[in-house]
């Protein structure tokens, strides 16, 4: 893959889910300036033009940005390479670490191995819970969407019965424990509906490189919605201000 030719590289790979390791191989093997040059004009593409071609090859950019496939050293380089050129909405992309956004002890008590379901019902334990995400039934898949724990929620949105309203309802749940929320934002087949990606960017547990990510595939009126909460962190408004100018730049 060559980056001069990206979105129609990206286009002629079916099925898509293969368009994520070659980036990442790319990435990997190739030097990275041309890339972020490539990357720079995708993004621009897609939020100027509205282009139907970009918008899709920059679903794959974000989720390879995100794959934890993608050595460090070469997204370090992709990183400083944006940064040179004054990229920063590119360089973001390929941010790694956060600051926490739930507490130690919200955590441990998301993550305890039993959890009650049902009001007034028994601790089910994260054995069974797991067994409940499998479920093709609706009455217990509708008890399922209120466990957090990223082992329940993985299984749960390989379920082929769960609906877009049920990972929307676990996207926007509160408390969350930040893994589930990635595994959404990554997952082939959830992590692309604008739905869900507009339900887990307003969740204050979800990680800020995530929330970065997935603010660059919105659209301007949800970028100025970001740009105009209070109660976004400030990095991530900043990031969506940038955006709104930067690609038009």
């Amino acid at each position: 893959m060559r980056p001069e030719s990206l979105v129609d590289h990206l286009g002629a790979i079916v099925p898509s889910p293969l368009r994520v390791p070659a980036l990442v191989t790319a990435w990997t093997e190739q030097a990275p300036r041309p890339w972020v040059t490539a990357l720079a004009h995708v993004l621009r593409r897609a939020h100027v033009h509205d282009d139907v071609a970009a918008w899709t090859a920059l679903e794959a950019i974000i989720l390879a940005a995100a794959s934890t496939r993608l050595p460090y050293p070469a997204r370090a380089a992709l990183y400083a390479a944006a940064m040179e050129v004054e990229a920063g909405p590119v360089a973001r992309c390929f941010l790694a670490a956060g600051p926490p956004t739930v507490s130690p002890d919200q955590l441990r008590r998301q993550l305890a191995p039993e959890r009650v379901l049902r009001p007034r019902g028994r601790p089910i334990t994260l054995g069974e819970r797991k067994s409940l995400a499998r479920s093709p039934s609706r009455e217990l898949l509708a008890l399922v969407v209120r466990d957090p724990h990223p082992d329940v929620v993985a299984i749960f949105l390989d379920n082929t019965h769960v609906t877009e309203a049920d990972v929307v309802r676990v996207a926007a749940a509160r408390p969350a424990v930040p893994s589930a929320l990635v595994a959404i934002a990554l997952h082939p087949r959830w992590g692309c509906r604008q739905v869900v990606k507009r339900a887990l960017v307003w969740n204050p547990a979800l990680p800020l490189p995530d929330g970065v990510r997935i603010a660059t595939t919105l659209r301007p009126l949800e970028l100025r919605q970001l740009v105009d909460a209070a109660s976004q962190p400030a990095p991530l408004r900043a990031h969506a201000a940038e955006l709104l100018t930067w690609a038009r730049g």
